[in-house]
C-alpha cells in the first residue's frame, strides 16, 4: 500500500469530541488524543500495511510525501504497535484489511505588536513588573515588539481497507492527534512523537487483538 487516498484533516475536530487527551506537562510531551470508530470490533481485524511516506503540510509552500529517516522512524513506531497488539503486517497485499495513513502539520505564528512606553513586557508571561527596575516616566516612540510561535502534529488515520463506498472513501476505524509546541530541532519532535504514538496506543485497549503480549 502506498497512499491511502482519505486524507481527512477534519479528522481532528472529531478527535477533540470523542477523548480527553492525555498530556505529560511535567515532561515536555505532546498532547495525544484517540478516538475510535463507533462500533467497531478490532477483533475482526488481522492484517495491516503502513503508507511508505509521511504527507507533509506547512514546511512548504505546497504539502509533499517524505520518506526521509525523520518520517520513516514514525511509520516503524506505527507498525511496531501494531505488531505487538498481534495485527499481521501485509504490506501492499490486496487483502489487507487495515491502513495507517500519517500526516505531519508545522504552523509557525507570527506576532507584531507596537508599544508607546517601556513596559512592553506586561503583556508576555513570565517577564517582571515595571516597577522592579523602576517608575520610569515620560513618552516614548512606539516601536514594535515581534515574537513567533512554532506548533506540529502527527495527525492519524486507520481505515478499513474494505469498506471503500461508491464515492471511494474509505472509513475511518482508529484516529490520533498528538501535537503541541515545536522544540529547539525536529529530531527532537520526532523523539518526542515517537513516545507520544506508544502513549497511543497504551490508550487505546480496545486495539488489541486477543492472545496478544
Amino acid at each position: 500500500m502506498k497512499r491511502i487516498l482519505v486524507f481527512s484533516t477534519l479528522a481532528l475536530l472529531a478527535i477533540a469530541c470523542h477523548k480527553e487527551p492525555y498530556s505529560q506537562d511535567s515532561d515536555g510531551e505532546y498532547l495525544v488524543y484517540t478516538s475510535p470508530s463507533k462500533d467497531v470490533n478490532f477483533a475482526n481485524y488481522q492484517t495491516f500495511d503502513v503508507v511508505d511516506s509521511v504527507l507533509v503540510i506547512g514546511q512548504k509552500p505546497k504539502p509533499f510525501y517524505s520518506q526521509s529517516d525523520n518520517a520513516l522512524a514514525l511509520i516503524q513506531a506505527f507498525r511496531v504497535n501494531m505488531e505487538k497488539l498481534g495485527y499481521i503486517y501485509t504490506p501492499s497485499h490486496p487483502d489487507t484489511q487495515l491502513g495507517i495513513q500519517l500526516t505531519f502539520v508545522e504552523q509557525t505564528e507570527r506576532y507584531v505588536q507596537y508599544y508607546d512606553d517601556p513596559y512592553w513586557w506586561l503583556d508576555y508571561p513570565g517577564y517582571w513588573p515595571s516597577g522592579y527596575w523602576g517608575n520610569w516616566s515620560g513618552w516614548y516612540y512606539p516601536y514594535p515588539v515581534v515574537y513567533t510561535y512554532t506548533t506540529n502534529a502527527l495527525i492519524t488515520d486507520m481505515v478499513d481497507l474494505n469498506s471503500e463506498n461508491a464515492d471511494g472513501k474509505l472509513e475511518i476505524v482508529w484516529s490520533s492527534y498528538i501535537g503541541g509546541p515545536a522544540s529547539y530541532s525536529i529530531q527532537n519532535d520526532v523523539n518526542r512523537m515517537k513516545n507520544s504514538i506508544n502513549q497511543a496506543f497504551a490508550q487505546s485497549p480496545y486495539l488489541k487483538r486477543t492472545g496478544s503480549r
